[in-house]
């Protein structure tokens, strides 16, 4: 404040600076010039101290004492995560639960959850347990929950514990459309579920590129511990404790970030453009420090397996994965995104695809998301030209959104931009999320939740008589005054909310109680075999009253049984 003031009484007083200068054997200008620099200087260095200063980290939920999952959304996975396609229409059968009004998940009362594994194109979920098991829920077509059966979809909450060899125990899961992936406390990933696109990350033969791999594998070894992991539609991320970034799976789009959507012709004598599945994991390598915008081929090989401190100083901290794109921060809240750009969710101004990591402007980022054709994330701002400050007040930062906003109205942004109607909500990073086509989030004693594009499976969770669809963010008024969120995630058709009971108070407990809650199925019904799925394909999954017309179920219905155990490893009788 002295040097601001010194300065501005120097250009002010000009024939009294004068003679001072002439005093000292300095000019005007140099004097003003000395002092502007001075002034330049001390906000420089401190926004240097701020460099040092982690901005974001890797993502960590506090583990809750007494957990309780609220659920929003339906568990007809295979509509679900067709999304707005696969939306019941008149004359459906509707056999499945769905829950527009907030539910507890009476299957997991007695698990200890201590964190919850989503993804944005999923159709399922994995749940860590505060011992480090793992227990898994919803769409097993491609063998992605892990439990080693050839099980097409799973119903009720089942313990998966070749998720776990040895004495390891699981720390975090990511899920994509068709494959998991469970970070173990070694350091360690493994995966299980589709590796066709080379997604699972166990390599380059043909063993590792089948369709169906229903028992957990190792990803090929990074050298060094891996702290966060990402699941895309087709593709995986991960971070090691290095702050080095690996990629592995289908190239298209070039989500991988190395520089190439690896495209090639398959045909001599024809034009028909196929990708490449990349089956074992690639360094990605950031623009070099000082070079932040990328959008070009890395400067040194990405897929070299040498460590890249020599090289650049960033540290990736936290990877998401969308469908078709990608995100990163590293520890100073410098964040990049690449892959397909349309509805410019990339966030650069512009809708072009980026085969390598490009940095976004306008914010330093605590957290990034992505979703199918949106990306969010909770941030600061900065300005050009001003060394960045982490403004102390704001924690985990403001709300930022773009690509979809309104898709009904179609409108949207190609660079971050505040949602100013959340102006004012502290949000953590553990209690944001994001969906296929939706957001939700925990702030204060609210949750909120809002569509970017129109959604139809309750997921919003604003009640029967609430809209299914809503480009506002609204409140949930069934949790309205619930505090204690340890964590919220989204997928392709519901969200759910992690509580923990063991710190509120008896006015809270209360609303706790006042939701439904939902029992799972028991046995053989919990567990629809490949066998019973393709009977009920061949049936058109049409069920009879005998006068030839459909027989309905109650929407929401649910057995009242306790939950299933876990299930004996058995094959598809048909080949």
């Amino acid at each position: 404040e002295k040097l601001r003031e010194s300065r501005d009484v120097l250009q002010a007083s000009g024939q009294r600076t004068e003679r001072r200068a002439q005093n000292s054997n300095h000019s005007r200008d140099d004097r003003t010039m000395d002092l502007s620099a001075a002034f330049d200087s001390l906000t420089e260095g401190g926004g240097e101290k701020v460099e040092k200063e982690d901005v974001a980290s890797p993502i960590s939920v506090e583990a809750a004492s007494d957990p309780v999952i609220v659920m929003a959304g339906s568990m007809d996975w295979a509509r679900a995560v067709k999304g707005s396609a696969g939306k019941i229409k008149k004359g459906d059968d509707d056999e499945e639960p769905q829950f527009s009004t907030p539910t507890v998940l009476g299957g997991f009362s007695k698990k200890k959850i201590a964190s919850l594994g989503v993804g944005p194109s999923a159709g399922h979920f994995l749940a860590i347990a505060i011992d480090g098991s793992v227990f898994a829920l919803g769409l097993n077509s491609s063998g992605q929950l892990g439990l080693g059966a050839d099980y097409t979809i799973v119903k009720a909450p089942t313990e998966a514990p070749l998720w776990t060899p040895g004495k390891r125990v699981a720390v975090k899961a990511a899920v994509g459309k068709n494959h998991s992936l469970v970070l173990l406390d070694d350091g360690s990933v493994m995966s299980a579920g589709c590796g066709s696109r080379g997604a699972l990350g166990r390599g380059t033969h043909k063993k590792d590129l089948a369709d169906k791999l229903t028992s957990p594998g190792a990803v090929k070894d990074f050298g060094t511990k891996v702290v966060a992991i990402a699941a895309g539609a087709d593709f995986s991320l991960a971070a090691t404790e290095d702050g080095d970034l690996y990629s592995w799976g289908w190239t298209e789009f070039g989500k991988l970030g190395q520089g190439t959507d690896g495209s090639y012709n398959t045909k001599d004598s024809s034009i028909k453009i196929t990708f490449t599945a990349e089956g074992d994991p690639g360094r990605v390598a950031l623009p070099p420090q000082g070079d932040h915008e990328g959008g070009g081929p890395p400067a040194e090989p990405s897929s070299s397996s040498e460590p890249s401190a020599k090289r650049r100083r960033q540290k990736v901290v936290s990877v998401s994965a969308g469908k078709n794109h990608a995100a990163c921060l590293c520890s100073d809240g410098v964040g990049y995104t690449w892959g397909d750009g349309a509805y410019g969710k990339l966030g650069h101004r512009n809708q072009e695809m980026k085969t390598s990591p490009t940095r976004l402007r306008e914010a330093r980022f605590s957290v990034l998301l992505c979703g199918d054709s949106s990306t969010c994330g909770l941030g600061y701002a900065e300005l050009r030209g001003r060394a960045f400050t982490k403004p102390p007040t704001q924690k985990d930062g403001m709300l930022y959104i773009w690509g979809v906003l309104k898709g009904t109205h179609g409108e949207g942004a190609t660079h971050p931009r505040a949602e100013q109607e959340l102006q004012g909500w502290t949000v953590k990073k553990t209690t944001l999320a994001m969906g296929a086509a939706h957001l939700a989030l925990h702030a204060d004693d609210a949750a909120i939740a809002w569509a970017q594009s129109p959604v139809a499976f309750g997921q919003l969770g604003y009640g029967s008589k609430g809209p299914k669809s809503s480009h506002k963010p609204q409140k949930l008024n069934d949790l309205d005054g619930l505090t204690d969120c340890a964590q919220v995630t989204a997928h392709a058709g519901a969200t759910l909310f992690l509580f923990d009971k063991a710190n509120m108070d008896a006015s809270k407990q209360k609303i706790l109680d006042a939701l439904d809650e939902w029992t799972p199925p028991e046995g053989d019904d919990a567990f629809v075999d490949a066998d019973a799925a393709a009977d009920a394909d061949d049936d058109d999954q049409e069920k009879t009253n005998g006068k030839g017309k459909k027989t309905k179920r109650g929407r929401g219905a649910a057995a009242k049984a306790p939950a299933a155990k876990k299930p004996a490893a058995k094959k598809s009788k048909k080949k």
